[in-house]
């Protein structure tokens, strides 16, 4: 459709699903992660929901995740180490792309998050692969966990999101002469909103919250 559409996602792509995806260091194919059901089960596991499953990773057959790696081969990972692919955003940003293109996308979300200050004790042995683009994951007690196999069902997931590489990927999947702009939330509001900013700087001070408050903020426009 040629139907003018714009597209404004803020604070979404941290929710989003991702996928874990490694290259085998033997064969040096990729291969995505799954889970499967064990029969002995980690009776250590303080949750029934994920005791008896474990990680594996198996040769690559999602067919969005290997559209996105012919795309944007970095989203493989590096030496072997895994990587959280931001599937369901590279979708959205295609299907975007393929049914709407006259359309204009606006992402906002966070380019960094830290890591797990406020642990569960006893901390449970992690039981999945670490890989880059790791989510924080913290249950609706504020406690934090490094893994989402030993977490409780109900957790707030939040990932990270790599904008200079969502951005390639937008590039590389648009059939037009688009424009990509990767911004820190800062500089994008400076550009597109000096009014509210000016009138939100203390006189005193020169503290704004729109400029200085969450500066792990960055934006998106294609």
């Amino acid at each position: 459709s040629e139907t003018p559409t714009i597209v404004v996602a803020l604070e979404l792509l941290d929710n989003l699903p991702h996928d874990k995806v490694r290259r085998c260091k033997r064969s040096r194919k990729l291969e995505q992660a799954e889970l499967r059901r064990c029969v002995q089960g980690n009776f250590d596991s303080p949750f029934d929901d994920t005791a008896h499953l474990e990680e594996i990773f198996v040769p690559m057959t999602d067919p969005l995740l290997t559209r996105i790696l012919e795309v944007a081969p970095l989203y493989g990972g590096r030496g072997g180490r895994p990587y959280w692919v931001p599937s369901v955003a590279c979708g959205v940003l295609d299907h975007i792309q393929q049914s709407r293109t006259n359309s204009s996308v606006l992402m906002a979300d966070f380019d960094y998050l830290p890591t797990p200050d406020n642990l569960a004790h006893p901390l449970p042995p992690r039981r999945s692969f670490w890989g880059d683009g790791e989510p924080l994951i913290t249950d609706m007690d504020k406690l934090d966990y490094e893994c989402y196999l030993e977490s409780p069902a109900h957790c707030d997931i939040l990932f990270p999101t790599n904008f200079l590489q969502l951005g390639k990927f937008a590039e590389q999947i648009s059939e037009n002469d688009v424009q990509i702009q990767v911004y820190k939330q800062s500089s994008f509001l400076e550009a597109y909103g000096p009014d509210e900013v000016k009138a939100t700087k203390s006189w005193m001070s020169g503290f704004s919250p729109l400029l200085h408050d969450f500066g792990n903020v960055s934006v998106l426009s294609v």
